[in-house]
């Protein structure tokens, strides 16, 4: 488990080598049209900038690429993007788990529309509870960003925004289709946009009977999911200067999963989101940002038919923000509140907890080559006090192609409601110190013309007071380094469209020197399509080295081959196929939990 990273398995031989062989195709480039670094981006400081001058390690992921891309969840899509790994305990609708370069699966922050999505109870994110039918965009921000968002966010953050209404008139579609597993899906959405008022709305169904999720189980019995979910969102423009927004989410279900000691388990789900806002332009270069946010979790678990216990969990957010822009600066200043209660949990001690922050964060380009973003934040925590953490990046604009830069910046996260006031067995302790990061990175940018961009990253997080489980109680004692590097590409020539992603790391436990559970050193994907005026096709080649599980338990490593094809048969009609995991490969994401086999899905839209 200690080998150096040096000692490079086929795996990542092959991935780095295909995707050098992509890159090399650059000078042959003539295609002008792709430019994803233009892409408007309001994650890495909370303000409208281009990817391009981020200095934060961000991707983006457009409706375009997930229309492409065909993905059955959010885990799916973003799994093999830099520094992303998921682990799922089964098929699709289990439990998922993010580790995010390397850190912790409660280290990511993620929001949806700007709410905070981790549960109150244990930091958790029921990624199967997401709809990706509905998402507009995804951002991925890599490396601690609590200097800008507060508490969870050491390995980064994701910010997954909903879809909405964009061009004039009323436009729709539908989309129902079918795959293996028996599984059926229904999508259907309408938006409307008159003058000063913009509507959107969308359903969604997905139904599959699954596969048997563990390797124990010889019972034979499957363990599928039922998926609803229902989105709502309007914004009217009052006159030039105000506008208010208001937006609903809300998503359901049950999934089916075995305990470690019965096959026959099953939850009940709901989650559900409630956006208010309000953005008033006060001055040309003033815009104050008012948002009123609320989220509703409620998970019903039940063994053999009987009620094996209910989680319910509400959290109210409550947004202040003031951004100052001209052409070659940007400031944003403002305040976050919270309130977390835990509505329905039994053997806790404390069900509340109020969070806020103050936060100040600038852009400023000093010289037509050289770039500084400083920032700062303070959180006060009515469970362990008070935390203030900063950022620091500067980058430099070497000439047209190249940019060199360097960021600085700290993360930490909150214990949680289940480790401080948590049932005795689960070893609470309400005296436990907030877990904390601090990030060192480099990166080279390229990019020679609008077809062709690679961007080069090199970081260190070091993590302190990891919180651990040990003699029955939870306790500060664990460090973390985390030592990677990132490289992705970008190339489209004519109709071709290349990409990929190799992410290579150290993710050590310093206590022991041993790989952090369910992590590899290396990990990636790659992708080719093809696009001509009524059909487009490609793959994705994805992989994982070898990982460790509970007890040194090792876990080969696996490349898998996703293929997919659309036609365009009308102008408003589309027939859509995949086919994952193209050659039945066996593999595991979590010890003693079975994965896909090869799956194949078709479906059709109709937009009008």
């Amino acid at each position: 488990m200690n080998n150096s990273l040096l000692n490079r398995k086929p795996l990542h031989k092959t991935l780095l080598a295909s995707a050098i062989l992509a890159a090399s195709l650059s000078a042959q480039a003539e295609n002008h049209h792709l430019d994803p670094l233009l892409v408007t981006v309001t994650t890495p400081l909370r303000i409208d900038q281009p990817l391009r001058e981020t200095l934060a390690a961000t991707s983006v992921i457009t409706r375009a690429e997930i229309e492409r891309r065909q993905p059955e969840s959010v885990a799916q899509l973003l799994r093999g993007f830099p520094g992303v790994e998921f682990a799922s305990n089964g098929g699709a609708g289990s439990q998922t788990s993010l580790f995010l370069r390397g850190s912790n699966s409660n280290h990511t922050l993620v929001l949806i529309d700007g709410v905070k999505a981790n549960s109150p109870i244990d930091g958790s994110v029921r990624w199967e509870f997401i709809p990706v039918s509905q998402i507009e965009r995804i951002e991925i921000v890599r490396g601690p960003q609590s200097s800008v968002w507060g508490a969870d966010a050491i390995g980064g953050v994701v910010n997954i925004i909903t879809r909405k209404a964009a061009l004039a008139g009323t436009q729709g579609e539908i989309r129902v289709g079918a795959g293996q597993q028996n599984t059926q899906l229904t999508d259907a959405s309408f938006s409307a946009t008159q003058e000063a008022t913009r509507f959107n709305s969308a359903l969604s169904y997905r139904k599959s009977d699954g596969f048997n999720a563990t390797q124990a189980d010889t019972s034979g019995e499957k363990d599928g999911f039922e998926h609803y979910a229902l989105r709502l969102q309007v914004e009217q423009d009052l006159d030039e200067r105000n506008t208010l927004s208001a937006g609903y989410l809300r998503s359901q279900g049950t999934n089916e999963y075995d305990c470690w000691d019965h096959p026959l388990c099953k939850q009940n789900f709901a989650l559900q989101t409630l956006n208010l806002g309000w953005i008033h332009q006060l001055t040309e270069n003033w815009l104050l940002d008012t948002a009123l946010q609320r989220v509703d979790e409620d998970r019903r678990d039940f063994r053999a038919g009987q009620s094996n216990g209910q989680v319910k969990t509400q959290r109210d957010q409550l947004g202040l923000k003031a951004t100052f822009t001209t052409e070659r600066y940007r400031l944003v200043t403002g305040l976050d509140t919270q309130k977390e209660r835990l509505l329905e949990a039994t053997n806790f001690s404390r069900k509340s907890r109020e969070i806020y922050g103050l936060f100040l964060q600038t852009h400023y380009q000093i010289h037509e080559a050289w770039t500084l973003s400083l920032g700062a934040r303070h959180d006060d925590d009515a469970f362990f006090g008070e935390q203030t953490n900063a950022n620091l990046g500067v980058s430099w604009q070497i000439n047209d192609v190249h940019t060199l830069g360097a960021t600085l910046s700290q993360g930490y996260r909150a214990p949680n409601f289940i480790e401080l006031y948590g049932p005795a067995w689960w070893g609470a302790n309400p005296n436990l110190k907030a877990e904390e990061a601090l990030n060192h990175e480099l990166f080279w940018r390229y990019q020679p013309n609008n077809a062709m961009h690679a961007e080069i990253r090199v970081f260190q997080n070091d993590i302190d007071n990891l919180i651990v489980w040990t003699n029955g109680q939870n306790i500060n004692i664990n460090k973390s380094r985390i030592r990677g590097s990132e490289l992705s590409l970008g190339y489209q020539l004519a109709q071709w469209q290349f990409g990929a992603a190799i992410t290579l790391q150290d993710p050590m436990n310093r206590q022991d020197d041993s790989l952090l559970l369910r992590r590899a050193r290396e990990h990636g994907r790659i992708d080719v399509d093809y696009q001509d005026t009524i059909w487009g096709a490609g793959f994705s080649l994805e992989g994982q080295s070898k990982r460790y599980d509970f007890g040194d338990q090792r876990m080969g490593g696996y490349a898998l081959v996703n293929t997919r094809a659309h036609w365009q048969l009308a102008k408003d009609w589309r027939l859509s196929a995949k086919i994952d995991n193209l050659f039945d490969k066996d593999y595991e994401q979590a010890l003693g939990y079975n994965t896909p086999s090869r799956y194949f899905e078709t479906s059709l839209t109709y937009r009008f």
